[in-house]
């Protein structure tokens, strides 16, 4: 009777780790804008937001995940002129639905995304984050999560994971710590990633599609393609 309650007791346990590497998490992502022009009329600039937010989702497996816009939600541009005309202030968000896949089991990423209205499809190796992974933790939607960083000559990327969800998934570019990130924030806030909601289920197993919708580049032809569009638009507009 002892070994049939332990072994009840295991096949439990198994059940309870299955179910959290496989769910939904619902971020709402926050991107600054920080524009100050010489010259700029204080009613222009009162027009012009100091921020940007967007609800995000995650679907993840312990070897796959996507992140995609919550359906509906999208960022909007920001198209300001000055009342005499000599200033013209324009963001544009390109309307390509951005999606990203990862497998970690294969170590490669898809990433679907727009430039100047067309659509890209940009395959390669997953990035290799290389992060300090620290001793600080705090509790954020029930879960104990611990501090990591990546520092760089670019970026200074804090996050927060949570080893009770032992997958290596995260938002946006992130990944690769020994539990799923629920908070991020780039270069003291420049961007920010929270968390909204988890959820702990087995997904459907076309839930995870691999995005598909564009011209299929590598990483390295992407960045030369940007770079020659943001030269033209350069020249063009000065």
């Amino acid at each position: 009777m002892k070994n049939v309650l332990l072994l009840l007791a295991g096949l439990f346990a198994c059940m309870q780790m299955a179910a959290q590497t496989e769910g939904k998490i619902t971020y709402k992502e926050t991107v600054k804008f920080e524009l100050d022009f010489e010259g700029m009329d204080e009613s222009m600039k009162s027009m012009i937001p100091e921020s940007q937010s967007v609800d995000k989702e995650m679907l993840f497996t312990a070897s796959e995940s996507l992140y995609k816009n919550k359906k509906g939600e999208a960022m909007e541009g920001v198209d300001l002129q000055s009342d005499d005309g000599s200033m013209h202030i324009k963001i544009m968000v390109d309307d390509t639905e951005d999606i990203r896949y990862k497998n970690f089991a294969k170590n490669e990423k898809v990433h679907q995304r727009g430039m100047m209205g067309k659509s890209f499809v940009v395959k390669d190796e997953l990035d290799k984050n290389k992060w300090k992974i620290t001793n600080e933790k705090v509790k954020y939607l029930d879960y104990e999560c611990q501090k990591a960083v990546i520092e760089n000559e670019d970026d200074f990327i804090v996050a927060w994971f949570t080893p009770q969800i032992p997958v290596k998934a995260g938002p946006a570019g992130l990944h690769g710590l020994p539990g799923a990130i629920l908070m991020a924030n780039y270069n003291d806030g420049e961007r920010e990633i929270k968390a909204q909601k988890v959820e702990l289920y087995t997904l459907d197993k076309k839930a995870i599609k691999i995005p598909n919708d564009g011209k299929k580049v590598s990483e390295a032809e992407y960045e030369k393609i940007q770079a020659e569009k943001e030269k033209e638009m350069e020249e063009m507009y000065g």
